[in-house]
């Protein structure tokens, strides 16, 4: 049920289509109703409302100003605007804010529901990325946990996933485990160098289970044999982890990469990565990062490279930011630490 808020300085008109919406279009529900943009923005900051029905002109906050409002701090919340034959066009501007469905005063409901079956078929689309996204999220937070030898809180996030979906078809709580195993799996065998398969785990059998318990039981037990591994192999896999965080970061010098970003590559949680990080090489990664590009731009610098050459190659595009940079990390400019060091 998507929660839906509507706002006009017209009792009869938010009434109208606060009881259409309510009797007629049983995927949404209206929860609340306002006489202005203002009011609506208030009611906005404490409640999580997935659709705003607004008209586009109101006394103090207008329609165009809430959408505004809306795409700059509330993103995620979809909006249709209603507005007269001569106020259409003016409507249309709002399109900068994301703004995609309008609707003529007065109402035509069966145009009205159109416009709220394609809303709901977009919210659905949102609904689907978002849920993937809080999925691969936990898998990322639970591949950390495991590598960081935290089997409580790794139960704790499995059990929180069959809480996500408790309430889904047993075929899609059997599909979900079995392809969070299949993805951890297969960090393993990329960053780890430690070959697991799913006949090894048996993970086959989670797709012929029949019911809830019975697959948050085998996802347990297979989430143990995992630990055990990991004592087998104990400190290990540790140094291929870190071999291809270093080669990946070499290999992209030249872009403005960042923590996250390093950290979403080797499917880490950014707090996980950051502590893994430090306490393999005995720095954080932001000091890692500019130590290796300012040892990148001496090299250069001996192969008689030009500043606007380094600094590109070196992750900085902007050469006077890259120049001030160098010489807070060597007290010289790079023109004149190659005449110093360099040129002789």
């Amino acid at each position: 049920m998507y929660r839906v808020i509507v706002v006009d300085d017209e009792l009869v008109i938010r009434s109208g289509i606060t009881h259409f919406i309510n009797s007629e279009m049983k995927d949404f529900e209206v929860l609340n109703s306002f006489s202005d943009g203002a009011e609506a923005i208030d009611y906005l900051k404490t409640n999580d409302i997935d659709l705003v029905i607004s008209d586009i002109k109101m006394t103090h906050v207008s329609g165009i100003e809430l959408a505004k409002y809306i795409f700059e701090n509330r993103p995620s919340i979809k909006v249709i605007l209603l507005s007269g034959y001569r106020e259409f066009e003016y409507a249309r501007s709002a399109i900068q804010y994301g703004v995609k469905y309008y609707i003529l005063k007065p109402t035509n409901f069966t145009e009205f529901k159109d416009v709220l079956a394609n809303m709901k078929s977009e919210l659905d689309q949102d609904k689907s990325r978002k849920d993937q996204v809080l999925f691969m999220d936990k898998i990322k937070l639970l591949y950390s946990n495991i590598l960081s030898n935290k089997k409580k809180e790794a139960q704790d996030i499995l059990l929180s996933v069959f809480e996500d979906v408790k309430d889904c078809p047993i075929s899609k709580i059997r599909q979900y485990f079995y392809d969070l195993f299949e993805i951890i799996f297969d960090k393993f065998n990329l960053y780890l160098k430690i070959q697991i398969t799913a006949e090894k785990f048996n993970l086959n059998q989670l797709l012929s289970l029949e019911s809830v318990k019975e697959v948050k039981g085998s996802a347990l037990d297979i989430l143990e044999k995992v630990f055990h591994l990991l004592l087998v192999e104990e400190e290990a896999p540790n140094v291929f982890l870190l071999q291809d965080i270093k080669e990946y970061i070499q290999e992209h010098l030249q872009e403005d990469i960042s923590l996250q970003d390093v950290a979403d590559k080797m499917f880490f949680s950014t707090v996980y990565f950051s502590r893994f990080f430090k306490k393999q090489t005995g720095e954080t990664f932001s000091n890692y990062l500019l130590r290796v590009r300012m040892e990148q731009a001496v090299k250069l610098l001996r192969k008689n490279k030009k500043v606007t050459e380094i600094s590109e190659a070196c992750g900085y595009h902007d050469p006077s930011y890259f120049t001030r940079i160098f010489k807070e990390y060597y007290n010289y400019t790079p023109k004149d630490y190659a005449r110093r060091f360099i040129s002789c």
